[in-house]
């Protein structure tokens, strides 16, 4: 790489930061950003530091991901444990699976256990919206330090129409800009690849693909440009 492709790649890495810094303004108050650091390489935002809650770490991510030009978001962000003695694991527990009982879109055969204000997300739903949905249900609750998404999806019997689906549901969110991906299912395997215009659009993708009957996994290998 040239001297000069250097000095692009630079400036342009310093816009995003002060992009990304801007947004996280806009959506955390000044105790929630207070202890978060922002790094840009070659279009890569790197996040370190302490949040207060698994929710506001997701806020970073989700606001850093909005910006235009960034290419992808690593989390590196840690939890502080929480300072209220009653927030024990058990009690944790208990209000995560209420949460996911009482949530419309989680079918009954999932659960949740916490060790140490981790919780693990376990069961069989029949879409992978379905498994998604159990990770909003529980996002917000107080104490949880780290959700890990357990929930398996169950593998439905091969359709012949199954890529034809996929590749209908991409072209009603992007008309013919789908045309510029590439797309490869297997056993409930989608795999994207391509190129696509923002961040966002590709979580947009994966959003759309997750609500399709017999999706099993999202093989994500899209770039942004």
């Amino acid at each position: 790489m040239v001297f000069k492709d250097v000095v692009q790649h630079s400036n342009e890495d310093r816009h995003i930061e002060r992009a990304v810094r801007a947004e996280l303004s806009e959506s955390l108050d000044a105790t929630g950003r207070r202890f978060v650091s922002v790094a840009v390489d070659h279009g890569m935002v790197c996040l370190t530091g302490f949040v207060d809650s698994y929710a506001q770490k997701w806020a970073v991510e989700r606001a850093a991901a909005r910006v235009v030009g960034v290419k992808d978001v690593r989390n590196y962000l840690d939890v502080l444990p929480p300072t209220d003695p009653s927030l024990e694991d058990g009690r944790i527990r208990s209000a995560a699976n209420r949460a996911l009982q009482w949530d419309a879109r989680v079918p009954g055969r999932v659960y949740g256990d916490v060790t140490d204000g981790v919780l693990r997300l376990r069961g069989v739903v029949e879409r992978y919206a379905e498994r998604e949905a159990a990770e909003e249900a529980v996002r917000n609750l107080i104490g949880v330090r780290d959700v890990v998404n357990e929930i398996r999806v169950a593998r439905t019997p091969s359709r012949s129409d199954f890529e034809s689906d996929v590749e209908a549901a991409i072209h009603r969110r992007l008309g013919n800009d789908g045309q510029c991906l590439w797309i490869a299912t297997a056993d409930g395997v989608v795999t994207l690849s391509g190129v696509v215009a923002t961040f966002a659009m590709l979580e947009e993708l994966e959003r759309t693909i997750r609500s399709i009957p017999g999706v099993t996994r999202i093989d994500n290998q899209l770039l942004v440009a």
